[in-house]
């Protein structure tokens, strides 16, 4: 079975609905491919999995329910510059292709679940996990960057009884932040109780946890490593080996085009476009790259890509944060509640013509 569409899009992340939003309310024919039935605002996860009666379901909505152009869920199987297979036998024929497949935690799957593709599996896996976490005791968190350090305290906030050990590899949190956002989310961690080990390197040893430098072992009820992010880039390897890095990262130059093609671009954290890997830059990518694609349609010249100024808030459970602004750093209620409000929720949502589901 074959389809044809001008722009096919691959990954339903943040960068991809931000482009396929843009792309379709100007007219473009644009598909959507992702393994997943819905979207998912993936910096709300952590809240949702330790205290779901906060979130609800409104991280996820059914990409059925929002997006403009069509959706197709299916995995792709391999792709070249003219044609995507999906492993259902279906092929997408295309004259554009956006690679947007965005990246996974092996060692983390309820970050990005590498196995809920139905949305009331998600929800349910979701719910899985947070009675995993309610009936343990004690809890190592490996890996003190930004996925850590939240984690840690979100699970500090929903259950200030339990015993939580944040270990980091090195001898600071949230390496490459500026040093005052490093000291201020020690301090609120360890406010709330959590104890924070520096230079160590766990992995499990039986029963135990040991680690690797110092041979100090721990004997916890769950451990969570928040290590190790990996590209979505592994069907690009049979026909399109050549466009990948060392790392299986997308290679792109400054107008997202991949090295080497016309008509094929990527974006978001499988590319090597940026090194903010962040949900919210995605997003403005998506946006960017939709509309340069529509200017050059038009004969128009196009701006190379640059980071955009954002903030980097990192909430350290639901009533403390720190606020990394273009401006400085700050731990004022102000700024660290645009994202503690609802974690962005409503502004994704927002931004892609949308709102979010209400609790249930």
């Amino acid at each position: 079975m074959q389809k044809q569409t001008d722009v096919l899009i691959i990954g339903g992340g943040f960068g991809g609905v931000g482009a396929a939003q843009k792309l379709s309310k100007n007219g473009v024919s644009v598909t959507l491919v992702d393994r997943k039935n819905y979207f998912e605002v993936t910096f709300a996860t952590l809240r949702d999995v330790t205290d779901p009666g906060r979130l609800g379901n409104s991280p996820r909505k059914l990409y059925s329910d929002f997006i403009d152009g069509t959706f197709i869920q299916g995995s792709i199987e391999s792709m070249n510059d003219k044609e995507a297979k999906l492993t259902n036998g279906l092929s997408i024929r295309f004259k554009q292709a956006i690679i947007a497949s965005g990246s996974r935690y092996p060692s983390l799957p309820l970050a990005k679940s590498n196995s809920a593709f139905d949305y009331s599996e998600r929800n349910q896996e979701i719910m899985n996990e947070h009675k995993s976490i309610a009936s343990a005791k004690s809890i190592l968190v490996i890996g003190g960057g930004a996925v850590g350090v939240e984690f840690a305290g979100e699970i500090a906030s929903a259950f200030p009884d339990k015993d939580i050990t944040l270990a980091h590899s090195t001898d600071t949190l949230l390496d490459n932040m500026k040093p005052k956002v490093q000291r201020k989310a020690l301090e609120q961690l360890t406010a709330k109780g959590v104890n924070v080990k520096f230079n160590r390197r766990f992995t499990k040893d039986g029963n135990v946890y040991r680690c690797s430098k110092s041979q100090e072992s721990l004997q916890v009820d769950i451990a969570y490593a928040c290590v190790g992010m990996l590209p979505n880039t592994e069907f690009l390897k049979a026909e399109l080996p050549g466009i990948l890095d060392d790392k299986g990262f997308v290679k792109v130059d400054s107008l997202m085009k991949v090295q080497g093609y016309e008509n094929l671009y990527a974006l978001g954290d499988c590319a090597t476009l940026d090194n903010h890997k962040h949900g919210y830059v995605a997003s403005v990518q998506g946006a960017m790259l939709a509309d340069a694609l529509l200017r050059s349609a038009k004969g128009k010249k196009i701006k190379p890509y640059k980071t955009p100024p954002f903030a980097v808030i990192t909430p350290t459970g639901t009533d403390s944060g720190v606020a990394q602004m273009p401006f400085g750093v700050t731990t004022a209620k102000f700024f660290v509640n645009l994202k503690q409000k609802d974690l962005g929720i409503s502004n994704m949502y927002k931004i892609y013509g949308s709102k979010p589901d209400k609790l249930n």
